[in-house]
């Protein structure tokens, strides 16, 4: 992590859903002004969707976290998937260049994402990714390997009752875990 960071930078942090996003939180929470980041067209159906932001928004209610997103974006996961072709470089590319857009429309000194909690998925790739990205709109990337904390945090979620999700979130993740759509 950037040691030259301090309290008065804002980080705008991506999240996927809400217990991938406890183990950035706390590291992040009480070093730096966050704000949460929705911006996930890639969920798998409709009520999926609608559970993990539920889920999220419950939780930066919780933390008193501001929970920001595109309020242009209208769910539809058939327009994802004609998008997408359910390619991981490709979700993690489009939804965080939504994230560095906004952080550098919004006056965010930071981006990030709880991605890079999971250790279901591609860290190499999502920080190759987020380095390109910060390169191209002059917003810096906070590179934290949060996974450390990664079960902590999703099991005190757990414990309080959020939505626990069984898959990644595409379609594809979905066939895997469970088989046919």
């Amino acid at each position: 992590m950037d040691n030259s960071l301090n309290s008065k930078n804002k980080v705008l942090l991506h999240i996927c859903c809400a217990p991938c996003s406890a183990s950035a939180v706390k590291i992040l929470q009480n070093i730096y002004d966050i704000s949460f980041y929705w911006y996930n067209p890639n969920i798998y159906d409709d009520e999926e969707y609608k559970k993990r932001k539920e889920s999220a928004v419950r939780y930066a209610k919780e933390l008193g976290i501001p929970f920001c997103e595109n309020p242009d974006f209208l769910y539809n996961y058939k327009d994802w998937k004609d998008k997408s072709y359910e390619q991981c470089g490709f979700c993690y590319t489009f939804r965080l260049e939504k994230t560095v857009k906004f952080a550098k429309d919004n006056g965010f000194d930071f981006f990030t994402t709880s991605l890079l909690s999971s250790p279901y998925q591609k860290h190499d790739l999502i920080k190759q990714i987020a380095d390109s990205l910060a390169y191209k709109y002059g917003v810096k990337f906070l590179y934290c390997d949060f996974r450390p904390n990664f079960y902590e945090g999703k099991n005190s979620l757990r414990q309080k009752g959020y939505y626990m999700q069984k898959y990644c979130a595409c379609s594809k993740s979905y066939k895997e875990r469970f088989g046919n759509i």
